[in-house]
């Protein structure tokens, strides 16, 4: 199902603010993703760049939990890298960033 501009760019805004607030929560608690948070963010973040949005939204409501990384990629050496705040949000805003 094809959706209009409107409603794509209202479902890529609210993907982008909820990860945007989830990096916000790290920065007030002054730490870094831990590993399933990391995973997920990750996650949206991809889906996120892919124009994926419920998918986005799904992985974000599994960073707020922080829900175990899937089986399939626990020895995934990807998964195990680290990411800090700092990192992840230059990812969001070069994503975010418009087109031109």
């Amino acid at each position: 199902m094809t959706q209009n501009p409107t409603a794509r760019a209202t479902a890529r805004r609210n993907v982008a603010d909820r990860i945007d607030r989830f990096l916000k929560g790290l920065e007030r608690a002054k730490r870094q993703p831990n590993r399933r948070e990391l995973f997920w963010l990750r996650e949206a973040l991809a889906n996120l760049q892919e124009g994926q949005y419920p998918a986005g939204e799904e992985a974000m409501d599994k960073a707020e939990r922080a829900l175990p990384v899937p089986e399939h990629s626990v020895s995934d050496l990807g998964t195990n890298a680290s990411a800090t705040v700092e990192q992840l949000r230059v990812q969001l805003d070069r994503i975010m960033k418009p087109e031109g």
